[in-house]
């Protein structure tokens, strides 16, 4: 009887979550998208030209999605990898656009020629394929269950989306960033609060306000680029 007693108190964990140490999930996210500049000390250029672009461009809504695995170890810990294809970039706009064409060659301007555009909005995504490690701490719960998570990710530059739009045409171009000697791999640290929902026995929902941060400048350039971005993440695991 005691050898017994033993038996199935040493059972217990595994009995409790030994069935369910794994799981897998889909997961799609829309955030605000932006960089922040970095000219550095001393180059008046570079601090010139970030302040430039702080003044045209702006933020813009992206979006990722991918799938995660997500491994059980312990009762509250879990480790989550997977893969996501992401997109993180910005827009500018020019409402007075003025041609070389335009001018007189004496230093004034000619007059508007009716056949350029007078207006320029040009949107500029960057995909990455991101494969994410990171930490999930479980603070307790039955049918809903508060969370953190944490960690690095690794992320691959995979081209880039340009979109120009102006009062008399469209364009959507991809090229890669090679040209300008991008960064081919980037590290990003992320943090999450979410919760999780139980629908079933291995079926999940959660949901989670994220943010990120690219440790990587996006280029070798003199005016350091770091993107970043923040939103909320969805999705569904079924437990394994």
């Amino acid at each position: 009887m005691v050898k017994q007693t033993l038996i199935l108190l040493l059972s217990l964990p595994v009995l409790a979550f030994g069935q369910y140490n794994s799981s897998i999930g889909l997961i799609a996210g829309i955030e605000y998208s932006y960089r922040n500049l970095s000219a550095g000390s001393g180059n008046a250029v570079a601090s010139l030209i970030a302040a430039r672009r702080d003044d045209e461009e702006t933020g813009k809504l992206n979006w990722r999605a991918g799938f995660n695995y997500n491994r059980r170890l312990s009762s509250r810990l879990f480790l989550k990898t997977g893969v996501r294809l992401a997109s993180v970039g910005y827009e500018k706009e020019n409402k007075s656009l003025q041609w070389p064409s335009e001018h007189n060659g004496a230093g004034g301007w000619a007059g508007p020629d009716p056949n350029l555009p007078r207006e320029l909005r040009q949107t500029r995504d960057y995909w990455f394929l991101e494969l994410p490690v990171a930490g999930r701490y479980e603070l307790g719960g039955k049918k809903l269950t508060p969370f953190i998570e944490a960690g690095l990710s690794p992320t691959v530059y995979l081209t880039t989306r340009t979109k120009t739009v102006t009062d008399i045409s469209t364009e959507v171009a991809f090229q890669s960033g090679e040209v300008y000697n991008f960064n081919t791999w980037h590290l990003v640290g992320q943090l999450s609060f979410g919760v999780n929902c139980d629908i079933g026995e291995r079926l999940q929902l959660f949901g989670q306000p994220t943010v990120r941060y690219h440790l990587t400048k996006l280029a070798d350039a003199p005016v350091g680029e770091y993107l970043y971005n923040f939103g909320i993440e969805a999705g569904v695991r079924r437990r394994m």
